[in-house]
């Protein structure tokens, strides 16, 4: 009997399970996607020794997720010169997105996030948007309403990007990327600190009397200093404003 691979993520456990080709294989690996999903649980902190009714439960979200990546599927296998690279894009930010909304819900149960998510980077996908610009202005959107997110959708089929235009869509984008990244919030934040610092320092030195070359470089440091200051602050606020995203 041949080896079968043991997962270590949660993405790769769902993937393996999805290319299983028989019915044996796919319930080996749906049991590893559990036992990871279980492990996620007691990293942060939640029961895992649930009842009967929130197994049946489980098993509805462990469907849902399947019919969902199954439409990510479709709608990109259906778009002309469709490569096999393109689909596993759309795949992996559909299962990004899907594990932010999953998050999202554990943390407010009532939001509906995953719903929304799902329903936001679904019509993206539709309307023939990249997986990974979908992904993006699917994070963007956040968890809005109905009204909210047909005018949204309305100004990306029109201009391309979400309400407030490219520049806006560029800011949150990055702070996104940047939220993502493993401790990428107090990265900023060392950032703005440490800029503070400088300018701080430098503009409070006895620099007046100096070289002219001394005065160019401290006042190209001041600038420097200052800008990534305005850039840290630019960061800070839109990741306030979009906690609930």
């Amino acid at each position: 009997m041949e080896e079968r691979k043991i997962p270590r993520t949660l993405e790769e456990a769902y993937r393996l399970r999805d290319e299983a080709e028989t019915i044996e294989e796919r319930d080996f690996y749906q049991e590893h996607v559990y036992r990871l999903r279980r492990e996620e649980y007691r990293a942060r902190g939640i029961r895992t020794e649930i009842s009967a009714r929130r197994r049946e439960r489980q098993s509805q979200i462990e469907f849902s997720r399947e019919m969902f990546f199954l439409e990510v599927n479709e709608i990109v296998s259906n778009r002309p010169h469709c490569t096999p690279e393109e689909e596993a894009e759309a795949r992996r930010f559909a299962t990004r997105l899907d594990n932010h909304a999953f998050l999202k819900q554990l943390a407010s149960p009532h939001s509906n996030a995953v719903d929304l998510y799902r329903r936001n980077y679904l019509e993206l996908l539709r309307l023939g948007k990249p997986p990974a610009e979908a992904y993006y202005i699917s994070r963007v959107m956040g968890l809005a309403g109905e009204e909210e997110f047909r005018r949204t959708l309305e100004n990306v089929r029109n201009s391309g990007y979400p309400k407030g235009g490219r520049l806006s869509y560029l800011i949150e984008r990055s702070a996104i990327q940047i939220r993502d990244l493993p401790g990428g919030m107090i990265l900023i934040l060392l950032t703005f600190f440490a800029s503070l610092f400088a300018f701080v320092w430098v503009s409070g030195g006895e620099w007046q009397t100096a070289s002219l070359e001394t005065t160019i470089l401290v006042g190209l440091g001041l600038i420097a200093a200052g800008v990534l200051m305005v850039i840290s602050a630019v960061f800070i606020f839109t990741f306030i404003r979009s906690m609930n995203k």
